[in-house]
């Protein structure tokens, strides 16, 4: 990863919290302490096991979160874009990372160290406030998620995780505003790639996915929310 500095005063995420406060006296002078880093794509920021150095938050650019299992396969929690935070899992509770990041595409990430970030906070009760309420969000859907993530067949799953990547990067000419492989879905949807491939050959074949190489496109998004309208499975994250 390389060094870019980024200011706060030039960052567009209006919805991320540190740009939130951004303005406040009492965080300002902690803006300074940030640092910048640049991660090309495929590139590994945040490794499994490895001691916590802060939250990274996402200045442009595409990520995703993900834990090793028993067997060693990966399972990728999250998606990530630009606003959002990454890292908070560990942050504040333990000495090293549970999770693993990877640039999706070309990143830029600023990244707070957890002992300037805790004096920020404190310094700032309303940033600590909107972090509380972030992580109150973040613990509701993740437990309404793992229930009903269980309750699902290969298919939901397949199409949960569409839905979850259209609404998480949206879609423009037919396909959604991110290319990932078979693996990754096969991935986040907690299923093989295999299954994953005849699962996206069916809905090909019914017209409910659009497909050239890699990219992907939801054809007709109201027969597609319909696959799971009568369960309720999808949930931003």
């Amino acid at each position: 990863m390389h060094n870019k500095t980024v200011e706060c005063s030039a960052c567009n995420n209006e919805n991320c919290l540190i740009k939130k406060h951004s303005n406040s006296e009492a965080v300002q002078p902690y803006l300074k302490l940030k640092n910048t880093f640049r991660c090309n794509k495929g590139q590994q920021f945040i490794l499994e096991g490895a001691p916590v150095s802060g939250l990274y938050f996402i200045y442009s650019g595409d990520v995703k979160v993900y834990k090793h299992t028993a067997n060693m396969d990966s399972q990728i929690i999250r998606f990530a874009k630009e606003g959002e935070i990454v890292g908070h899992r560990g942050f504040g509770t333990n000495y090293v990372y549970d999770i693993s990041a990877s640039a999706l595409s070309d990143t830029v990430l600023c990244n707070f160290s957890t002992d300037v970030l805790i004096e920020m906070l404190h310094k700032a009760p309303p940033l600590m406030f909107d972090f509380m309420l972030f992580y109150a969000d973040q613990l509701q859907k993740s437990e309404a998620n793992a229930k009903r993530f269980a309750q699902m067949s290969v298919r939901e799953k397949v199409v949960n995780g569409l839905l979850f990547i259209y609404r998480k990067f949206g879609q423009s000419e037919g396909f959604i505003n991110i290319i990932l492989s078979r693996k990754d879905i096969a991935d986040f949807a907690g299923i093989s790639v295999d299954q994953v491939i005849r699962v996206i050959s069916a809905l090909r074949k019914e017209s409910l996915l659009n497909i050239s190489g890699k990219k992907l496109g939801i054809a007709d998004l109201a027969k597609f929310e319909a696959e799971l309208s009568d369960k309720h499975y999808f949930l931003e994250g």
